[in-house]
């Protein structure tokens, strides 16, 4: 999955290296917000997601043949929650343990669709990297924000439509590497023993306006 990160943050690099100097005088500007929906899976945990939001820039630059390349900066929130989680000898079944964290965010969306000239739909291929600003929890998740990771990295596969102005989109999301730092597993609390450390996984929706 990394050589595959790597290979297509190259390719969006190169179309926009190679684009011709037209292309981007019909560059736009805009500003974007929606839904994110993230949770971590567990086996044999009650787990369940989190929707929260992201809100941010984007600029979209076409590059001829039908792609285009759109970088945005967002602020982005993801995390993950528990339900029930507990030993049933140590009787803290029913406990919670829930974490939101916010991202700066950098997605750069590579999109290919077929200008119809009253819209524009398209699919799109987006890797992405943030760095953690916050986090906050809830139950036992306090002890364990100062364990998350600062940095994370990913991808994301997607389709959108252009109407005019607008643009909605939505994508599902996979982050790679781990949520934390250390293993927690070795912390010696119940639960340290049953995370994972698998990272936010989920999917977004977004709309966009251009000016």
């Amino acid at each position: 999955m990394k050589r595959l990160f790597v290979a297509v943050a190259v390719a969006a690099l190169a179309f926009s290296v190679n684009s011709s100097a037209q292309h981007f005088d019909n560059t736009r500007f805009g500003v974007t917000a929606g839904v994110t929906s993230s949770s971590t899976k567990i086996k044999e945990v009650d787990t369940k997601s989190i929707s929260m939001y992201h809100a941010g820039l984007a600029v979209e630059i076409p590059l001829g043949a039908g792609f285009a390349l759109q970088p945005e900066l967002l602020y982005q929130v993801k995390g993950m929650a528990l339900n029930n989680w507990g030993s049933s000898t140590t009787g803290d079944i029913g406990k919670s343990f829930e974490t939101k964290v916010g991202f700066v965010e950098v997605p750069i969306q590579l999109q290919w669709g077929p200008d119809l000239v009253a819209f524009r739909p398209y699919g799109f291929v987006e890797p992405f990297i943030g760095y953690q600003i916050s986090a906050n929890g809830k139950g036992e998740a306090k002890s364990f924000n100062d364990q998350l990771q600062k940095m994370e990295y990913g991808m994301s596969l997607g389709a959108g439509l252009d109407i005019w102005k607008i643009q909605v989109s939505a994508k599902y999301f996979w982050n790679f590497g781990s949520v934390y730092k250390s293993d927690i597993s070795k912390t010696g609390s119940t639960i340290g023993g049953i995370l994972d450390g698998n990272n936010f996984n989920g999917f977004a929706i977004s709309a966009a306006i251009f000016f």
